[in-house]
């Protein structure tokens, strides 16, 4: 009986998993189909597909004019958006795999089940780090919110990895709960393949590790970084100035929002002082809590990085409206904060912190307001992070409140 119980039970999982897969890919090939976009996927991919059948640089002219094409149907002209790689090789390889289908739509639909199912994990990683069980009903509305929030939604369109790099970072605080450092050091390193929006989290995590000389995680982004890059190297030695090259063309010619631009097209008379005055204070916050954060526990680490995460568009530097993604983790830390601490009315106030970001987002995107993204979206995140930091950061000081943050 328990052997034909267990394979009625692998039998139903295995047909659960592929109508689930088989609706997922149908769902993307048509919206693949349909609506034009993934430039932050096609990049790589053509990148790399290139670099394999023809063994063209990355970073190469003719490679640019090859993405463009397939973008513009021409490569750009003056007043269009070049399209430069500002992938390094080392997190090209990445693409390998996906490089050997020549059908880009196919590849499209692949790389944006890889993000929906990143999605879905990243959800239940943020759940686990803040210790939470939610019930299931409100777990299926997290989810529902975090999949269509708009950052995801342009996250898909765009097909940026952000939700990888996320799920991979905060992925390394959870080994290193488990104390699994090499593993969570090799998972860190992941993380910055868009240093953008990674970079000064990444940071976090080394201040914190020399603080609580947790070497092996070091080790294991030491390794890691080493490896790719020797690989690299192998495949191409001398790519890493061109990159740089590319790298500041980029720089001087992206059309990313920030809060420099926004601000001075406002205030064209002071608009620049004031966002150097906003990205010095952000810079200041988050000095200030890598300071706190040393030597303390992963619980605490997980808020300081949601913080860094949530300030990184302040600081100026170009961001797009999809990285801020990347701030998932904190928006479901806040949640669970409430949801824990406060009972019905955090419940209420969780019901409408949520509704409220998502329609939020949504009506700036219809009516093309940027200035929610990189400005008033990660304020607000900012103050709810600071509103639940003392219920975060501090040790449970009952034996009751250990049991229910364990769940």
């Amino acid at each position: 009986m328990r052997i034909a119980r267990t394979i009625s039970i692998i039998l139903f999982l295995a047909f659960f998993s592929l109508s689930v897969g088989g609706g997922l890919f149908w769902a993307n090939m048509n919206f693949v189909q349909h609506v034009s976009g993934g430039v932050e996927f096609v990049m790589p991919w053509k990148a790399i597909q290139n670099f394999m059948m023809s063994g063209d640089s990355p970073y190469a002219e003719s490679t640019r004019a090859s993405i463009e094409s397939l973008m513009y149907g021409h490569p750009a002209w003056s007043w269009q958006n070049p399209y430069f790689v500002t992938l390094p090789l080392t997190m090209l390889l990445f693409f390998l795999p996906l490089g050997w289908i020549s059908d880009l739509v196919l590849a499209r639909v692949i790389w944006l089940m890889v993000l929906e199912v990143g999605l879905a994990g990243m959800v239940f990683l943020s759940l686990r780090l803040a210790r939470w069980k939610p019930h299931w009903f409100f777990l299926i509305f997290l989810l529902l919110f975090s999949f269509f929030w708009m950052p995801s939604i342009s996250m898909l369109y765009t097909g940026t990895s952000v939700i990888l790099q996320a799920l991979v970072f905060f992925g390394a605080l959870r080994a290193i709960e488990l104390e699994s450092d090499e593993l969570a050091g090799a998972l860190a390193a992941l993380a910055l393949l868009n240093i953008e929006a990674t970079g000064l989290v990444f940071l976090t995590l080394i201040i914190w590790i020399f603080s609580t000389q947790r070497w092996r995680v070091l080790g294991g982004i030491a390794m890691t970084v080493a490896v790719l890059l020797g690989l690299s190297l192998l495949l191409s030695p001398s790519w890493i100035f061109p990159f740089l090259i590319v790298m500041l063309k980029n720089w001087q010619t992206t059309a990313l929002p920030s809060t420099y631009r926004l601000l001075e097209g406002w205030l064209p008379g002071i608009g620049v002082k004031l966002s150097q005055i906003l990205a010095v204070g952000a810079l200041s916050i988050i000095l200030i809590e890598w300071r706190a954060v040393r030597g303390q526990d992963v619980r605490w680490l997980f808020w300081t990085a949601s913080l860094t995460a949530a300030l990184t568009p302040l600081l100026g530097i170009p961001y797009a409206p999809g990285w801020l993604a990347f701030t998932l983790p904190g928006v479901l830390l806040v949640v669970s904060v409430m949801i824990q601490r406060w009972g019905v009315l955090g419940f209420a106030s969780a019901l409408l912190f949520v509704t409220g970001l998502f329609l939020g987002l949504w009506s700036a995107q219809l009516n093309g307001t940027t200035s929610v993204f990189i400005l008033f979206t990660p304020l607000l995140l900012t103050l709810m992070l600071y509103w639940v930091r003392w219920w975060m950061v501090r040790p449970p000081r009952m034996w009751a409140d250990e049991i229910l943050l364990r769940g």
